[in-house]
């Protein structure tokens, strides 16, 4: 278990990390920096919204995601703790609730502590989607697909091991 609190740790320290590098080094909301042409640009944006600006602008939704963000982080950090860190065959799940606290507890930090409670986003692939986002959101949406390739895909075939053996 130790060493995914570390991931953990590791995962949201990267976050602000990055998001602190961006809130240095930018000017103003809106200035972008090309990375590949026409591609990829980190661009500061600081976002009210839910994910992919849903909600953007709305009075005091904050609370709202904090109280969200706090349920998935109980609920998340219920399935952590009654994990069964020492069968490997739950690598993938592990990872998964991880990526998924991480991401949680990224945002979350965000909402609770910038002076507008937005989100920092800077992430900018205007090569693929007009979508700003953030190292967080990455560990949101990779843990959301590896638990459902999990809960899906491995959990099933872990079930029937069980049940055989």
């Amino acid at each position: 278990m130790i060493i995914w609190i570390l991931v953990i740790i590791v995962l949201v320290g990267v976050d602000q990390l990055t998001k602190a590098l961006v809130l240095a080094h930018f000017t103003y909301e809106g200035q972008t920096l090309p990375v590949i042409q026409n591609f990829f640009n980190i661009t500061y944006v600081r976002n009210s919204g839910a994910v992919f600006g849903v909600f953007q602008g709305l009075a005091e939704t904050y609370i709202i995601f904090l109280v969200v963000m706090g349920m998935a982080l109980i609920l998340f950090g219920y399935m952590f703790v009654k994990n069964d860190f020492k069968d490997k065959r739950t690598f993938w799940y592990s990872l998964a609730l991880s990526l998924l606290i991480a991401g949680a507890l990224g945002n979350a930090i965000d909402r609770l502590f910038q002076f507008d409670h937005n989100v920092v986003d800077f992430l900018d692939f205007r090569g693929i989607w007009s979508f700003v986002f953030n190292f967080a959101d990455v560990c949101l949406n990779v843990g959301i697909a590896l638990f459902i390739f999990d809960q899906f895909i491995l959990e099933p075939k872990r079930k029937k091991l069980k049940d055989n053996g």
